[in-house]
């Protein structure tokens, strides 16, 4: 479904069909967070802590707008959107958190805050399209978001933040025996311009080869990503530009990123690498610490030959 309604007309397919290997790989079907009937502002973290507390937590109506034109993007390129069904006073904008798809597998994510668990029920239509068997769930102890996931290939890289614990990232390994995955540990911080709340918020891959970067989101230097990304492959970002979340774009296929429209210097960069660039504002969006990335569930990608 492709309607940001609360009663919206759907087509729930017969049999989901799941894929997921990359970042990058030509996006075929996704689910899209919704920001309607959001309830009260949430103060889970530093981030939107301070805009609740200094009067700046976005309205309702421009978060809907901006996802609006995010949805637009997507269903332009012919890319089939699904939306949560609509929980009375929930925010869910970032689905990313609530699961994520790894080869043919719906990873359920085991969140950290109560309040993005009740988030879940909203994605049962979809789930009961999906074979039982490529449903995993995380146990109790091994907290793992989406946002700390990120795939590339052979490699899949787990942040270790204050929302995905180690054990989480064990979990992670143990489910996926054929791939090899990195841990890699996160600053945290109640500074919200120091913290990182996910992985994606430090590091992404963008096309076959580059990768946009905050060298200083990692508590060590994450010498994995060094090796599979040369220096003259990386777009570094400033302190500043993270703070933005430059790293949180969304890749719909191997040359085209969707980024939000004031990361200009951002837009030179992809652009004079190849890439195309399309943009669409989603500054409210970032007041709760989440961005592109963090507002889609991709079900399935193209298979590489």
């Amino acid at each position: 479904m492709s309607s940001d309604s609360k009663d919206p007309s759907r087509k729930s397919p017969d049999k989901l069909c799941l894929y997921v290997n990359d970042e990058t790989s030509s996006l075929e079907a996704v689910v899209l967070g919704t920001a309607l009937d959001m309830g009260e502002p949430l103060d889970i973290n530093p981030v939107s802590k301070f805009h609740k507390e200094n009067g700046s937590y976005p309205a309702e109506a421009d978060l809907i707008r901006e996802i609006g034109t995010f949805e637009k993007v997507l269903t332009d390129q012919g890319i089939t959107v699904y939306r949560p069904e609509v929980l009375e006073g929930v925010d869910q904008i970032f689905t990313r958190d609530i699961g994520f798809v790894i080869e043919d597998k719906f990873v359920v994510a085991n969140m950290l805050e109560s309040v993005r668990q009740i988030e879940l029920p909203a994605v049962k239509y979809l789930l009961d399209q999906i074979a039982p068997e490529q449903i995993l769930r995380a146990p109790a102890a091994a907290r793992v978001e989406g946002g700390d996931v990120i795939l590339h290939g052979d490699h899949i890289f787990v942040g270790i933040s204050l929302r995905t614990n180690r054990a989480g990232y064990e979990f992670i390994k143990r489910a996926f025996p054929h791939k090899q995955v990195h841990g890699l540990p996160l600053v945290t911080s109640d500074d919200p311009d120091k913290h990182v709340l996910h992985l994606d918020c430090t590091f992404q891959p963008v096309g076959n080869t580059h990768a946009i970067i905050y060298h200083d989101g990692f508590k060590e230097r994450p010498e994995i990503l060094y090796e599979l990304f040369p220096a003259d492959k990386l777009i570094e970002v400033s302190l500043e530009e993270k703070t933005r979340m430059f790293p949180n774009v969304f890749s719909i296929g191997p040359d085209k990123v969707v980024i939000e429209r004031s990361f200009a210097a951002l837009k030179t960069a992809l652009e004079a690498r190849g890439f195309t660039v399309f943009e669409v504002d989603y500054t409210e969006t970032s007041k709760l610490s989440g961005l592109l990335r963090c507002s889609t569930l991709p079900l399935r990608r193209t298979k590489s030959s």
